[in-house]
């Protein structure tokens, strides 16, 4: 087994949600800040243990436990974690069968996303960020039927289809793992949307956790003016049995307010200010059919997610290290060529949203 050479360990996020909900979208945030020769992809999708046709024979989505292998995904995240090549099976989303296995290797980030990065306690052992990804139904609904009908061989009735039969199975193996979340994203469609059938004016709320690190966002809220709420609002409340803080970013932020948050962010990754693109517009990117979109809310809700891998990654340094360590986070370093996860949508096909 072949060992990465790396004085970093590998940092694990996991990003969970139901299919067509925007996993590789809120990704390519971190690989335009990173770069993709830092990043390894482990794609879940790999590990099904029943090709398209067979599953539809017996009557079985892949979202259920059985149809998927996860002694095998457990162990190679396992070894990745360590810093090992693992060599791991491909399904091919196209075609819905396997391809030929294929080498990873570890980077200094490892992206695992699919459905369920969450559902084991092993699995969640492994992952030192947790995202969960929880689109309003109808934005699940319409980002899937233009994905899969565009890049993965269906057509709009049978993922119709697809969606009522896996409702279920959604209800019953997917969503509950929202609870285990550090953070969970819900993007929806609000009053700008609704005047405009703008994408780029959707909604967000990120729903994190009292354990997870927070950003001070004192200078930037503002007050209720005339009676209307302001774009962005911090609150509290009760969800999924627990107290969570909570951040919603209207459609409606202004691009100045938005630059603000922004500033706000980067203020407290001054370890990574390396790192920071030259313009908020080079985050939040989307695609409508060929046509590349920029959406705000999308870039800020990438931004957070990137505050929280580099908030993990500082507390591996200071349990690895001491709190005296003076390794630069994140230093540049060669690092392996990985092989990219075959099922990543490509840019071209990827649902019309920020998803």
């Amino acid at each position: 087994m072949q060992r990465m050479t790396t004085a970093l360990q590998p940092l694990i996020v996991a990003i969970c949600g139901d299919s067509g909900s925007g996993k590789t979208t809120l990704t390519d945030g971190m690989v335009r800040v990173f770069g993709q020769d830092r990043i390894t992809h482990i794609c879940l999708d790999d590990y099904h243990l029943l090709d398209r046709t067979t599953r539809l024979q017996r009557s079985i989505t892949a979202l259920r436990p059985e149809a998927n292998n996860f002694p095998l995904m457990t162990e190679h995240i396992r070894q990745l974690a360590r810093g090992e090549s693992v060599v791991k099976p491909v399904y091919d989303h196209k075609t819905g069968t396997f391809a030929a296995p294929e080498r990873a290797y570890p980077s200094e980030i490892i992206i695992v996303h699919g459905l369920h990065p969450l559902f084991t306690e092993e699995l969640r052992g492994l992952a030192h960020v947790r995202i969960y990804l929880d689109p309003e139904t109808a934005l699940l609904q319409q980002w899937k039927i233009m994905r899969d009908s565009t890049s993965r061989g269906y057509t709009v009735e049978q993922v119709r289809q697809q969606m009522k039969i896996r409702r279920r199975d959604s209800r019953l193996f997917i969503q509950p793992q929202k609870q285990f979340a550090d953070i969970i994203i819900r993007f929806s469609r609000g009053d700008l949307y609704y005047r405009t059938r703008d994408l780029a004016h959707l909604d967000v709320r990120l729903i994190e956790a009292k354990h997870a690190p927070k950003i001070d966002l004192t200078d930037v809220l503002e007050m209720s003016q005339n009676g209307s709420q302001p774009a962005l609002r911090l609150t509290e409340t009760m969800y999924q049995g627990s107290m969570r803080d909570i951040l919603e970013i209207d459609g409606t932020i202004t691009h100045q307010k938005a630059r603000e948050l922004e500033d706000r962010i980067w203020s407290h990754m001054q370890e990574a200010s390396h790192l920071r693109p030259d313009r908020l517009q080079d985050l939040g990117r989307f695609y409508v059919g060929n046509i590349q979109r920029q959406s705000d809310t999308l870039a800020l809700t990438q931004l957070i997610v990137l505050y929280h891998v580099i908030s993990a990654r500082q507390r591996m340094e200071r349990n690895e290290s001491g709190p005296t360590a003076q390794r630069e986070i994140f230093d540049q370093y060669p690092s392996p060529k990985i092989n990219p996860c075959e099922t990543d949508i490509p840019n071209t096909s990827t649902a019309a949203s920020p998803k």
